[in-house]
């Protein structure tokens, strides 16, 4: 392709942005087998190691809020390698820690040099890529990118069960080390547009309408899914009885649907455009939602688990479509456009997963009206702005 000629990509650039984005699904997943230990670690019950994971998306928010401008201004790669210094560091002090007050002011750091690093990867591939190309390229990402969030549970157990948990923060620490070496590879695809105040490129993001409204359905959508990784444990190893082992089988089914799902949107994508996909996809996440909360008070392990592997699943056909149409405005800008979007995604996520712990009653209800509510905004969002925008947004 003449735009990859041009920025002269190396062999597996999908592959190397892919282990990049990995940093953040394996900084959630590969502790959700510990709670358990860790809260007994610090004494603590498991709700408030929960709210260690809306701590992470909120930190990570504030990198991403702060990393768009700045990648867009001076580069992407800088800002990859600081965030990955940051990353390095506060992972290997998360496993010194000694105390819970501890645990969190370095996890919430932590999660800042994860933003930072993380919110180029989307903008790189905004950098070359345009249209359907581009959420075909996303969509592959987050294919790949799926492999994190299927095996690290189990990585977690391993270590878990071998070493101690510390030792997952150790492993994160090492894992984005190793990413440093793949960075050199990239190209430099920022347009480093200086001539701006620096938050400048934030209102005109804001300013668009389509865009808000794109942001909001997407960052709801997501939300979902977070909702689902803060009470899993809950779900599977408290109510339903499992053991880390099974548990890690469980979680893992639903990243090879969400895989399956993304291969299916490569193919869909030959025939459809983006937001004719991605609305479908929000209405099936909707009607997986509305079974797992209408059926809550029957519901065995089996049904639970088929339902949500459809819930979360169905995310393949959402995450690449919503990030294609949300930059496809923001050529020049695309670094903040999405870090507008990742912030907003990980501010309601965050908000969502610490309502799901705040209001934890020990039945499966409150998960799934957390669910529910979620995929219904943004399909509400989405319809009506089809409706606003029908020539971009079709049904």
């Amino acid at each position: 392709m003449e735009s990859q000629k041009e920025f002269n990509l190396p062999k597996g650039f999908v592959v190397i942005l892919a282990l990049l984005t990995s940093i953040t699904p394996l900084a959630i997943d590969m502790y959700l087998p510990s709670f358990t230990q860790i809260a007994q670690h610090f004494h603590t019950s498991i709700d408030n190691i929960e709210i260690t994971l809306s701590i992470f998306l909120l930190g990570y928010s504030i990198g991403q809020l702060f990393g768009g401008p700045l990648s867009d201004r001076y580069g992407r790669k800088y800002f990859i390698y600081i965030g990955l210094g940051i990353y390095i560091i506060f992972s290997l002090m998360i496993s010194l820690a000694t105390s819970i007050e501890q645990f969190l002011i370095f996890r919430f750091i932590q999660a800042i040099g994860g933003g930072l690093a993380v919110i180029n990867t989307n903008s790189i591939v905004r950098d070359i890529y345009h249209g359907n190309e581009g959420a075909k390229i996303f969509s592959t990402i987050s294919m790949i990118m799926m492999i994190a969030p299927m095996i690290a549970p189990a990585i977690g157990t391993l270590i878990l069960n071998t070493l101690g948990w510390k030792y997952i923060f150790v492993f994160l620490s090492v894992y984005a080390f190793c990413i440093l070496y793949f960075m050199n590879k990239l190209p430099e695809t920022s347009p480093k547009i200086k001539d701006s105040p620096f938050f400048s490129n934030y209102k005109v993001v804001f300013l668009n309408p389509k865009a808000r409204l794109l942001i909001l359905a997407g960052g709801f959508a997501v939300s979902g899914l977070f909702t689902y990784i803060t009470k899993a444990s809950f779900i599977y190893m408290e109510y339903f009885k499992v053991d880390a082992t099974t548990f890690t089988v469980l979680f893992g089914l639903n990243v090879f649907t969400l895989v399956s799902f993304s291969r299916l949107n490569l193919y869909l994508l030959r025939y459809h455009s983006a937001s004719y996909i991605l609305i479908r996809g929000v209405l099936i996440q909707l009607i997986a939602a509305v079974m797992l909360f209408a059926f809550s008070s029957v519901h065995v392990l089996t049904s639970v688990v088929v339902l949500m592997m459809m819930y979360i699943g169905v995310l393949g056909l959402i995450f690449g479509n919503a990030m294609s149409l949300i930059l496809e405005d923001f050529a020049k800008m695309s670094a903040t456009a999405n870090s507008i979007y990742g912030v907003t995604s990980f501010i309601l996520a965050s908000f969502v997963g610490f309502l799901a712990s705040r209001f934890h009653t020990g039945d499966l209800e409150p998960v799934f009206i957390l669910m529910l509510s979620t995929s219904a905004m943004s399909l509400a969002i989405l319809l009506y702005a089809s409706n606003k925008y029908p020539k971009p947004i079709t049904v």
